[in-house]
């Protein structure tokens, strides 16, 4: 990395960028224009230096090959289609642009408009009507005409890979047929990512309407823009810092700041970077941003050119703010609820249909406004928020442990490149595996016929069962090399084949696999769930089947071993199958957990590990057998293809009957209670029967309101343990 000096980046053209230097077609530049009191730019002139400095001019001409105005340029600005105007790029300085285009005699532009998170909850006008309002109209101030089309229409198919998370997803015509792309970011800060430039400006561009729902809950926003960049990337950057909006949700409340600065680089992660350290934040503080930076990585040459002091005045969101919606699981409702209701809506553009949503979008935008300046109102939001946290964290630990139909499934991308392992690295698993598995043969079983042992702070585990299964129909009906989707609370996750045999069946392949924490109790001790990528060996033989996996990487550090096999074989004859399963495998404990340390304490450790891997894999093995059969046995819930409102459904109606019922029970609660019967001339009460009423009138009302949701419980673990004794 070079970094040019202020002052000579003020002198003239950067040498990295000049049409005589030798690093013309090497160099990647980040140029970084300001405007200062001792030398004042105008916004236009800010734009023009950035963009030749960071060599716009040089690409284009490369990529027309001597004819501009056939090159087809999309611009992509991150707009806020209802939203706050001070929140969106500049018009006026995105019409700038298109003048400096014409100008070289690009004049085939189009404006890409895209709609943000909330908007499919808002009434108001089009997105188009509401382009107008913000300042696009098809014209520039000099004439020069461009077209404006929504990115959410006229989607066609697009060619993600198999690997990739949005896999089977479109994009809109405008974007794929696109010649250069040019993709314009805000400056401005995040409640959960602590800053919001180019990368995430990208989610932006996706075609979906609801963004939240497709990209943030369904799929993980990181690994959406992860994948976008390796199949159809933006050709340039621009960062809008010229007014830029900070405090703690700068991207949703907008509080502008003059910054008098203009940050462009035909790399998003670098210029990125740039503003990053304008903002005086570590640039992989954002999740977003760092899991980019760590798969796409920075241009090897690169040249950062201007100044890199912070921002005077400069406000970035409190720690205990982006920690606490952090916190706020994405696929949740109480993280979409915080991301709809803290969007500031813009007076008369638009209005939230649902009342309760309306008022909490008051209380929390008002706290949002003013949390900088008064302590009272940050640490109020930070309760809010993270009060709302410790909730979801609750229920989610909940329903990991007691209601896994509620879970959601995951969409992922394969988190791992196919093309880094050979075919070599897939044959050599069997080999490592078998000295493994011999210690596990070797080993006594259980009544269960279960063996295992502690080995190197990793467990070895085998089993096996014999199921009333002909063999022949028993492979046919259970593809062997799917064993990793019938474990036991299997969440999701992505395949991709490597190779396959003369039939067409896969015999090498990669595989990433999601389940619940293991053991389920540990997700109310912050376990997170077990997230891997193996490779697989399949072998296919006229007596046996075999899958062998090796793990390669945990993308959330969940595991550091997770390796094993699952052999099916004949039994009496074909008449039955049996199925044999090793494993070696080691979990990261949660915090309080490594505290605990329970290697020291064997009296302990040791049940709760037997009656864990009995579970877990009890439930394997009766997933083998319901796929045989044909009967459901997944968990969780999956989620719709199309945008289904109902599947985003807000649970404002619920809050706003709790506090309903919060404000009856404290009435009564505060009442003054009268007491009970008729006073008599001589002055002593007179009570009937009945007179006298329930001292506990309040838990008997809440008593009548459980008792058909206690019964229903009761009712169905009764039917639960009748079909675990039947099929015993």
């Amino acid at each position: 990395m070079t970094l040019i000096p202020h002052d000579e980046a003020a002198a003239g053209p950067s040498r990295a960028v000049s049409s005589t230097g030798v690093m013309d077609d090497m160099a990647t530049v980040a140029a970084v224009r300001r405007s200062t009191r001792t030398r004042p730019l105008s916004p236009a002139r800010l734009l023009e230096d950035a963009v030749t400095r960071a060599g716009l001019w040089q690409r284009l001409d490369e990529r027309a090959a001597g004819d501009p105005g056939g090159l087809s340029v999309l611009v992509t600005p991150g707009t806020s289609t209802y939203g706050d105007p001070t929140t969106a790029v500049s018009a006026v300085l995105v019409e700038q642009l298109i003048d400096l285009l014409c100008d070289r005699g690009y004049r085939n532009i189009t404006v890409g408009a895209a709609r943000c998170g909330p908007d499919v909850w808002l009434e108001g006008l089009g997105l188009l009507q509401t382009c107008r309002r913000l300042g696009y109209g098809g014209c520039t101030q000099r004439g020069n005409a461009y077209r404006i089309v929504d990115l959410s229409e006229d989607v066609e198919p697009a060619r993600f890979p198999t690997s990739s998370v949005l896999h089977g997803s479109g994009m809109s015509r405008a974007w794929l047929e696109a010649d250069f792309r040019i993709n314009i970011a805000k400056n401005s800060t995040h409640p959960e990512f602590g800053y919001a430039l180019c990368l995430a400006n990208l989610l932006g561009v996706l075609p979906q309407a609801d963004k939240h729902h497709h990209y943030r809950a369904r799929r993980d926003g990181a690994e959406v823009v992860v994948d976008l960049l390796r199949s159809y990337a933006p050709d340039f950057h621009i960062i809008d810092a010229v007014v830029s909006s900070h405090g703690c949700a700068g991207s949703y409340v907008g509080k502008p700041l003059g910054t008098g600065t203009v940050i462009a680089a035909p790399d998003g992660a670098l210029a990125d970077m740039v503003g990053a350290l304008l903002m005086h934040v570590d640039p992989v503080s954002s999740p977003l941003n760092a899991r980019v930076l760590r798969d796409h990585g920075l241009p090897d040459d690169y040249h950062l050119d201007g100044d890199l002091t912070p921002y005077q005045g400069w406000r970035n969101p409190p720690r205990a703010l982006v920690e606490a919606v952090r916190r706020l699981a994405p696929d949740g409702r109480a993280h979409r609820l915080f991301s709809i209701a803290s969007w500031q809506v813009t007076p008369g553009a638009a209005e939230v249909t649902d009342p309760a949503l309306a008022r909490l979008s008051r209380l929390l935008t008002t706290l949002i406004r003013v949390a900088d300046e008064n302590p009272a109102a940050s640490a109020a939001l930070c309760t809010v928020v993270g009060t709302a946290a410790s909730a979801s964290f609750t229920v989610r630990a909940w329903r990991t442990g007691f209601r896994k139909e509620k879970v959601r499934r995951r969409d992922v991308s394969l988190a791992v490149d196919p093309d880094a392992y050979s075919h070599r690295d897939f044959d050599r698993i069997n080999g490592l595996l078998q000295p493994l598995e011999e210690i596990i043969d070797a080993l006594p079983a259980d009544a269960w016929l279960m063996r295992w042992q502690h080995l190197d702070h990793s467990i070895l585990f085998g089993c096996e069962r014999t199921v009333n299964a002909p063999y022949a129909e028993f492979v046919r009906r259970v593809d062997i090399s799917q064993t990793i989707s019938y474990m036991a609370d299997y969440l999701g996750g992505r395949v991709h084949v490597v190779s396959r045999d003369v039939q067409g069946r896969p015999t090498r392949q990669v595989e990433r696999n999601l389940y619940l924490a293991q053991p389920n109790y540990m997700a109310f001790y912050g376990g997170p769930p077990i997230d891997v990528c193996k490779l697989e060996k399949i072998s296919y033989e006229e007596r046996s089947q075999r899958i062998a996996w090796q793990t390669v990487h945990s993308p959330n550090g969940s595991a550091e071993y997770d390796d094993g096999s699952v052999v099916f074989l004949p039994a009496d004859g074909g008449n039955r199958t049996r199925i044999v399963v090793r494993v070696r495998q080691r979990f990261t404990l949660p915090l309080t957990w490594q505290v605990f340390r329970p290697e020291t304490r064997p009296k302990l450790r040791e049940p709760l590990v037997q009656d864990s891997y009995q579970r877990f894999f009890t439930r394997t093995l009766d997933n083998f057998e319901a796929q045989y059969e044909g009967r459901p046995y997944r968990i969780g819930r999956p989620w719709e293809k199309q945008d289904d409102m109902l599947a985003a459904e807000l649970p404002t109606q619920r809050l706003t009957e709790a506090a309903r019922l919060v404000r009856s029970v404290t009435a009564q609660a505060l009442a003054v209670s009268k007491l009970p019967g008729q006073l008599g001339p001589d002055g002593f009460r007179h009570v009937a029967p009945g007179d006298v009423p329930s001292r506990f009138g309040l838990l008997e009302d809440l008593r009548e309101e459980l008792r058909p949701a206690v019964t229903g419980f009761w009712q169905g673990l009764r039917e639960a343990v009748a079909r675990d004794r039947r099929s015993r």
